[in-house]
């Protein structure tokens, strides 16, 4: 029966069915998906999981990336200037700041390569090409004393290819320049190592395992604190394509991935303390992420239709004392798994002109397996209980929608182009949301999941654009964001669903408004100057209790003049970033989350200026040097890291005047 449709008749019987299971098209949450594995391998990692969020393309990313689950349709469309995002606002508790590998490499601590030793931008295809390569990179950093390391190689012939990479990472404790010892220690090892076939059509099948070794990670934040002494990600990658010869469709893409993660955090390995004061945790996870899409279309319409799945599930208790005793469950098995399907086409009619559009609906399972697991400290129901009254018995089940439209108009000449999109994107609860129970003695230590939450709901409306112009290179974006059901970390005071007032920390839905400017600018002249300048805007309000929302980037800009001759690049950065009035640091009417934890706010500006050359001898061969913070800046940047064993985020002073030096040699 199939081979008597054509692609847009079995599209249109698609996007009718997901409509018409849509009551009255009032729809709420969709689009999950396990984060995918980076350039060395690997998983990113949440408390030691691989997390649950968006997958709905994120903002600003432009054309390509509006697919909604199975990847972008296939198209000619043109690739154009765009803005870099800094705030995905439904990227969810850990991915609403976007990662910015533009940080030195000593406060990187989401780790290289990307953007610390190898540029952020772009990436791997699945295959390497044809032929015997290498690469060998070297990176320091004068500020901590940090080493990094990388050595790729691949091999592919006729039918069969091998690949392989090795990444090490040492970073240590330096000075800020106001004279504190920031605590900073940490190393990473990964390894990766894959094979597979290919066809002559472009078909193949891969298979790689990896392995991603933290053996110390110091806690930097106030107090005693907990370090990492493990961290573990052990993961298996299945990925294929096979082209298919028919009328109907053109290729089915399929990719697996499942991650294994061992973690243990203490205070007594890399510090002193008595006895009776060890604190051990032991986190067990499993992650899995799988889709698999099939395209097909022609010139004037392509399509794609898929399924993915993917499941977060944590298990990790709480040991103490001299004998650490057990003493109380931070996740109970906890497990959130989601099913999707999708449906994504792009039309492309008059001249430049296309529409994207593109539905999911997905089916979410979560469990709490264990809520009456009995340490010393309450149990996870007696927890969940006595902090929202919940009775429940830890499963969720819910049925959530996507949707997304986008218009595209090509400018004339290829210059660029401009964008206007609307878009529903839900997002599911991830496990800490749901079912932490961290237990202390002290109440503003206390985290306690919400099981009852509902999905977030994000209408996001965006216009944007970018072209090229003569010596002109510009791109812009807006966007406007209105969210139901906002997840955010808060403070227990009675609110509508909480049944203490005592400062514990607590996860709980508030409606949101969430808007963002972002604007890049570069002009050329004949002789190899360059001047450029990026700004970014961010504002978000919590408009049921009237407040800022914590972790807002406050207004940034980045201006650059560089010369660029033959071999040789010179660059100068002044980064500005302006003091946050809008901060969530206040414990009794809000999260605290913008403050350091001794009733501090944070988020005052500061301006820093970086230096750097390169020098390209060969096409393959590329030595960088430059001075990070060349006036030798004492700032701390608002948007910190979040720890399990400290409820209050926290971020150093950031490095101060230092040298740093790159050299990257492919073959």
């Amino acid at each position: 029966m199939l081979t008597s449709m054509n692609s847009r008749t079995v599209f249109a019987a698609t996007v009718a069915a997901l409509t018409l299971a849509v009551p009255g098209l009032a729809w709420s949450e969709g689009q999950t998906a396990v984060s995918p594995t980076g350039l060395a391998g690997e998983a990113v990692a949440d408390e030691g999981q691989a997390r649950i969020s968006t997958q709905g393309g994120l903002p600003g990313k432009g054309p390509g990336k509006a697919a909604m689950g199975a990847g972008k349709p296939g198209g000619n469309r043109l690739q154009f200037p765009q803005t870099r995002a800094i705030y995905d606002p439904a990227g969810g508790r850990k991915g609403r700041n976007v990662a910015r590998p533009d940080m030195p490499l000593c406060s990187n601590w989401q780790g290289g390569p990307k953007g610390t030793l190898l540029p952020a931008g772009g990436g791997d295809g699945p295959l390497p090409p044809p032929g015997q390569h290498g690469m060998i990179a070297l990176g320091f950093s004068e500020a901590c004393d940090g080493g990094e390391g990388l050595l790729k190689f691949s091999s592919r012939g006729d039918g069969f290819f091998a690949e392989g990479t090795i990444y090490r990472e040492d970073i240590g404790t330096y000075t800020a320049p106001d004279g504190t010892r920031v605590v900073n220690d940490r190393e990473r090892q990964t390894y990766r190592i894959a094979a597979g076939w290919i066809g002559q059509d472009g078909s193949f099948l891969s298979f790689g395992t990896r392995r991603v070794e933290r053996d110390k990670v110091l806690f930097q934040g106030i107090g005693p604190g907990s370090d990492t002494r493990k961290f573990d990600v052990e993961g298996y990658d299945l990925a294929g394509k096979i082209m298919l010869d028919g009328d109907f469709a053109s290729q089915l893409r399929f990719k697996i991935n499942h991650n294994q993660i061992d973690k243990i955090t203490d205070n007594f390995t890399y510090r002193t303390v008595a006895a009776e004061q060890k604190v051990e945790t032991v986190l067990d996870g499993t992650s899995v992420n799988a889709m698999a899409a099939i395209d097909g279309g022609d010139a004037g319409f392509k399509w794609t239709l898929g399924l993915d799945y993917a499941s977060d599930q944590r298990d990790a208790d709480k040991f103490r004392g001299a004998t650490l005793a057990p003493y109380s469950t931070n996740f109970a098995d906890a497990k959130v798994a989601v099913t999707g399907l999708t449906a994504d086409g792009t039309w492309a009619f008059g001249t430049g002109r296309r529409l994207l559009a593109g539905l999911r609906v997905e089916h979410v399972d979560a469990s709490l397996g264990d809520m009456d697991r009995s340490f010393a400290a309450p149990t996870p129901r007696q927890l969940l209980q006595q902090t929202y009254g919940y009775t429940g018995n830890g499963k969720t089940t819910e049925t959530n929608f996507g949707a997304k439209l986008r218009f595209e108009q090509d400018l004339s000449d290829n210059r660029g182009l401009w964008f206007a999109g609307l878009s529903y994107t839900p997002r599911t609860a991830d496990p800490r949301e749901r079912y932490f129970t961290g237990y202390s003695g002290v109440l503003e230590k206390i985290w306690i999941g919400n099981p009852d939450l509902d999905p977030e709901r994000h209408v996001m409306l965006e216009l944007g654009g970018g072209m090229r112009s003569g010596p002109w290179t510009l791109a812009g974006r807006a966007y406007a964001d209105w969210a139901r059901d906002f997840i955010i970390g808060d403070r227990a005071r009675g609110q509508a669903g909480i049944l203490v007032s005592d400062n514990r920390n607590i996860y709980r839905n508030v409606d949101a408004f969430i808007g963002g400017l972002e604007g890049a600018a570069t002009y050329e002249w004949k002789n190899g100057v360059y001047a450029g300048a990026e700004i970014w805007l961010t504002y978000g309000q919590n408009t049921t209790d009237d407040r800022a929302i914590a972790q807002i980037p406050p207004a940034e800009a980045a201006l650059k003049l560089g010369w660029k001759g033959g071999q040789v690049l010179f660059e100068g950065t002044w980064h500005l970033v302006a003091s946050q009035s809008r901060l969530d640091d206040d414990i009794s009417t809000g999260s605290g989350a913008d403050g350091d934890g001794s009733g501090n706010a944070l988020g005052a500006g500061y301006g820093t200026l970086d230096l750097a050359a390169n020098w390209t001898p060969r096409k393959n061969t590329s030595f960088s040097v430059g001075v990070e913070n060349v006036f030798d800046k004492a700032y701390v940047p608002l948007i910190e890291r979040g720890d399990t064993d400290n409820p209050f985020l926290f971020n150093p002073t950031a490095p101060g005047r230092s040298l740093w030096a790159r050299a990257i040699i492919r073959f």
